[in-house]
């Protein structure tokens, strides 16, 4: 068999400090991936008059980066609401907060969601809850999906954008015991989100399919303070959101006590990419990248978003036609254990699931007799094993390194012997020709062990 390889486009999604809808954003402007032209023609595609989209260029931390922020004239009538003598200036008016630590306006209810810095150097909430039947000044979830469903975007950025805005509308409902009907979110923050959400689906549909990474999200830590209270950081619709997805702690050149990095809108937006998260970039050739900045200055931390572009390198079986998929390795040299908890420990893993596990001697530190405990697991289960062998081993690292794996097509077959009926594993050919073929080890063995007559 002749090994070969093809290059496929993919995308590294890194939280560098967080994530927010117009960091996202700001990155893939950065990597010119789209213009600023392109970005400003969206709010006409979805009935938005008067909203404009600002793009600069800024500086977090010596890195130069693209920030986006979304401005319009008060005068305008954008969710045609009746508003007399309400608004009175004709200015436009830049409704971003302080930090990237605003999600524009978010809401439950009805409630109306401001972030911005407290002379403390905290961060401060501003949560107006409104009854039920008070509609002045908000948009509805069901308004704004049937906003998204009638609009002139092209239908792949029209499904996402839906698709993100419904991650958020459920995600404060669960939060505040709300039906996701009810959900409603405060003018204001209705339109930054809907132009971040549009933009951000913009931008994915203009890269084109590709193999989504992520780095694990930093949500931020401490406490924001609502008008209802003071709540832990993530807030309630961020928790909701992160459920499933891999988390990092705050970097420790961010010095805030409180702050939160990552909005529920820029939270939502990763989630309906659903990325595959990985602790560092994957190894490829590097085509671009970008950085998107958010508002408020870190000082000797890059407040920024960034994308890295690549083309992975993706093994294949050609002209044979194997299978292929990804594993995980892990392993750890142990010194100072006994061998029966350590041959223990290795059938444990396979009990769980572990695709294999073997101890391979080996000389240690000080030329002390140890073994390397090595296993092998999906890419689904690789962190749960680690973990159990940190939890019940006597080593205080692992170390893991992702592989990729070819191997033959197979089926199973029962089958009748003169010891017993048996499973077959049987490998095949491309033409589904048989290549080899064995017998389960587990029965076999049952046969082996039974008594001789």
């Amino acid at each position: 068999m002749r090994n070969t390889s093809v290059m496929s486009k993919a995308i590294y999604l890194e939280s560098v400090a967080g994530v927010a809808g117009d960091m996202f954003v700001a990155s893939f402007v950065d990597a010119r991936i789209v213009k600023a032209e392109e970005l400003g023609a969206l709010p006409a595609l979805v009935g938005l008059k008067g909203v404009e989209i600002e793009v600069s260029r800024v500086r977090r931390a010596e890195v130069e980066a693209a920030h986006v922020r979304v401005t319009w004239d008060e005068k305008s009538e954008l969710f045609q609401h009746d508003h007399p003598g309400e608004h009175g200036g004709h200015e436009p008016h830049d409704h971003q907060d302080q930090g990237h630590i605003h999600d524009h306006d978010h809401g439950h209810g009805h409630h109306h969601h401001h972030h911005h810095a407290t002379h403390d150097g905290g961060m401060e909430t501003h949560l107006e809850l409104h009854s039920a039947s008070h509609d002045s000044g908000h948009a509805h979830y069901a308004d704004i999906d049937q906003r998204l469903a009638k609009s002139g975007l092209d239908e792949p950025v029209r499904e996402l954008a839906r698709k993100i805005f419904r991650l958020l509308a459920e995600a404060e409902a669960s939060a505040h015991g709300f039906a996701v009907e009810d959900v409603a979110f405060h003018e204001v923050g209705a339109i930054d989100s809907i132009m971040d959400v549009v933009m951000a689906s913009y931008c994915v549909h203009k890269l084109g399919a590709c193999a989504i990474y992520a780095s694990p999200i930093r949500p931020g830590r401490g406490f924001v303070r609502m008008a209802h209270g003071t709540h832990p950081v993530p807030p309630p619709a961020s928790l909701k959101l992160l459920a499933g997805l891999r988390v990092a702690p705050v970097p420790a050149a961010i010095v805030r006590s409180d702050i939160e990095l990552s909005t529920p809108t820029g939270i939502a937006i990763l989630k309906a990419l659903e990325p595959r998260f990985v602790t560092e970039a994957p190894p490829g050739r590097l085509t671009g990248h970008g950085a998107g900045a958010g508002t408020m200055d870190f000082g000797a931390f890059p407040n920024i978003f960034r994308i890295v572009l690549f083309d992975e390198d993706l093994p294949t079986a050609s002209p044979d036609g194997f299978d292929s998929d990804r594993v995980v390795e892990i392993a750890c040299n142990i010194d100072d254990d006994t061998a029966e908890h350590v041959a223990w420990m290795a059938s444990q893993l396979l009990e769980r699931g572990a695709l294999d596990s073997w101890l391979t001697p080996l000389t240690g530190k000080k030329g002390r007799p140890a073994v390397c405990l090595s296993v092998l697991a999906t890419e689904a289960d690789w962190s749960s094993m680690a973990a159990w062998i940190l939890q019940n081993g006597t080593t205080f690292g692992v170390r893991y390194h992702f592989w990729d794996r070819l191997k033959l097509r197979r089926r199973f077959e029962r089958r009748e012997t003169p010891g017993g009926s048996l499973t077959y594993k049987v490998g095949l050919a491309k033409d589904g020709g048989v290549l080899k073929e064995k017998p389960e080890y587990e029965e076999v063995r049952r046969i082996w062990e039974k008594p001789k007559v």
